[in-house]
């Protein structure tokens, strides 16, 4: 999970919104449907907002972080509506993942959300695992997200061991310019606007060498 800057949301979105007996996924919605959807993945590089593996326009679906049963004034607030991946959706609950897994729960912090930015509290272990220091959201990342899935977990630890062995191939130490040019690295998509997968453990790892928390 990482920060989501919200852009500026579709201008058809805008239009169906304000129209007459409109609700998401009624009669009119489809063409809507598909540029909201281009629109989640390119202001998130692609990646699913809670566990940060790659999702495209056919591997993804829309997340209404405020559940549409209990919410339905959010229905169609792009505010509330993030691009996520299918999570094991055929799976058994155990080993499903994001939206999937959470299905109507409340969460307490939205992704997307500024004011919830420095709430997050997210950190990533040298193991995989992902935590918050906020000890009730830790919960829902384990118990609602189910983001310390094993693959997940594997996948992360892959990446810090990547960025490890990136860092100490042949020097003991690299200069702060360094790190630091690797984290803009990391936080830049490529000519396709996709950021790569897992791209917060990277970036919190590097910031936390940076830091001198790591050595």
């Amino acid at each position: 999970m990482r920060a989501i800057n919200k852009g500026e949301e579709p201008s058809v979105l805008t239009e169906y919104r304000t129209g007459q007996n409109t609700e998401y996924n009624g009669p009119e919605f489809t063409r809507v449907k598909e540029r909201l959807r281009e629109s989640l993945l390119e202001e998130q590089g692609h990646l699913c907002a809670y566990c940060m593996q790659r999702i495209t326009i056919t591997t993804m679906k829309v997340e209404h972080w405020h559940c549409q049963s209990r919410y339905p004034g959010e229905q169609l607030q792009y505010q509330n509506l993030l691009a996520c991946c299918k999570g094991n959706e055929s799976e058994k609950p155990g080993k499903q993942h994001c939206d999937t897994r959470k299905g109507d729960v409340d969460i307490l912090y939205n992704p997307a959300n500024p004011e919830h930015h420095n709430r997050l509290q997210i950190r990533f272990e040298g193991d995989g695992t992902i935590r918050s220091d906020d000890t009730v959201f830790d919960d829902q990342i384990n118990c609602i997200l189910n983001l310390n899935y094993s693959r997940l977990q594997r996948n992360r630890k892959e990446v810090i061991a990547s960025v490890h062995k990136g860092l100490n191939r042949n020097s003991e130490t690299r200069p702060n310019a360094e790190i630091r040019r690797l984290i803009e690295k990391w936080n830049t998509p490529d000519a396709c606007g996709h950021l790569r997968e897992y791209c917060g453990v990277a970036i919190y790892y590097l910031q936390k060498r940076l830091r001198g928390g790591l050595s």
